[in-house]
């Protein structure tokens, strides 16, 4: 039966390249050793034309925007085994036209210094898998794991007016075709010198340079889009009573501190509150440190650039439901459950501001995502 499987699974993957729609389904015989390809589907092409905040009214310049196209190839299969652990992974690809995007003008010209156009091209190619199975059962103990994980690379491929790289002032960002739509453009510390105290930065071609400028800006290879995120959880069952837990993480995201600008400032805000870390600025000749000497003021550089990578525990529940028997009894209830949950309860990273988990390239006063408990009883009748 394996081979006859294979043979249709393989004969259908040649028809994709031909076919705009594929499904193909099959059961099991009932021998449960043998993997179940319930489903398994290829849909290619479509615009499924979902709009952008960009087209408020409120926004700035041209009235004639339209919707942002995308065009989307995807692949998806659904994996059975034992009647015990469920696989579900997807491939696809995504092409984004008409993208909404600020193309730069005279500030003369309205005074915003922009305007909103349908222009550029994106295209996000990626992987999605979902593990979810029942470790042990027994009459009274349950078991069971899920995790999911999801990988997705970025790419413009296509700017306004044919240009191949415009930088988004003020944002520590540029858009350059090639290249992943969040990566981070900035100037590059190369550290202090123990001589002097003074701050050191490194030119766009690789050199040493106690002045920081725009033209020595690179693209350093990290992004606030994340490519890589997913959970993970578990669920124990015992007569009634039911612990639960799920953890989230992403890997691989960066963001721009803005409160070290002002907490790190080394002598620029001197009335704000000042963080610890300036106790180990440069004091005199000799001295190894990455914190110039007083009043070399921090910048806007990759000191100020953080690993966003978290892993939290979202969710965590224990639950007891009363035994239907008891139930009965009462002649008027039918189901009984009291339980106590707390969100939030631990983050691990080494992000060094309140909270990693956020949207955007900028950490700016950003309020944490807030730990809650909750207790409960849910009754039916």
């Amino acid at each position: 039966m394996w081979n006859l499987r294979k043979e249709a699974f393989m004969e259908n993957v040649g028809n994709w390249l031909t076919n705009a729609q594929v499904s193909v389904s099959s059961g099991t015989s009932g021998n449960s050793d043998i993997p179940n390809y319930e489903h398994l589907a290829l849909v290619s092409g479509g615009l499924d034309y979902y709009g952008d905040a960009g087209m408020a009214p409120s926004q700035p310049g041209n009235e004639d925007l339209g919707w942002e196209k995308t065009w989307t190839s995807n692949l998806a299969l659904h994996l059975g085994f034992w009647n015990r652990l469920n696989v579900d992974l997807e491939l696809y690809n995504k092409r984004t036209t008409d993208m909404l995007m600020q193309v730069p003008q005279s500030y003369a010209y309205k005074g915003y210094g922009y305007y909103w156009e349908n222009i550029g091209a994106m295209v996000n190619r990626g992987v999605e898998l979902n593990l979810s199975g029942t470790v042990l059962a027994t009459k009274d103990f349950v078991w069971s794991l899920n995790a999911n994980f999801s990988y997705n690379k970025n790419k413009i491929v296509e700017l306004y007016n044919g240009v191949q790289e415009y930088e988004m002032s003020s944002t520590s960002m540029k858009l350059v075709v090639g290249h992943d739509s969040g990566e981070f453009y900035v100037n590059r510390f190369a550290g202090v010198n123990p001589a002097n105290g003074d701050a050191l930065w490194y030119t766009k071609d690789g050199e040493i340079t106690t002045e920081m400028r725009d033209e020595d800006k690179v693209l350093v290879g990290k992004s606030m889009n994340a490519p890589w995120a997913g959970g993970f959880g578990t669920n124990l069952s015992w007569k009634g009573i039911s612990l639960t837990a799920q953890f989230s993480w992403v890997a691989d995201r960066w963001m721009m501190n803005n409160d070290r600008y002002f907490d790190e400032s080394n002598g620029r805000y001197s009335a704000y509150n000042q963080s610890r870390k300036l106790l180990d600025r440069w004091k005199k000749p000799g001295d190894i440190t990455d914190i110039p000497r007083h009043g070399v003021y921090t910048e806007f550089d990759d000191r100020l650039l953080e690993d966003a990578s978290f892993l939290r525990l979202k969710n965590l529940m224990l639950s007891y439901s009363f035994p239907q028997e008891l139930l009965r009894k009462t002649r008027f209830i039918s189901g009984l459950r009291i339980y106590a949950q707390a969100q939030n309860l631990l983050t691990f990273t080494s992000f060094s501001g309140l909270d990693p988990e956020g949207v955007g390239n900028m950490y700016q006063a950003q309020y944490p995502m807030s730990r809650q408990f909750t207790f409960g009883l849910d009754l039916t009748f």
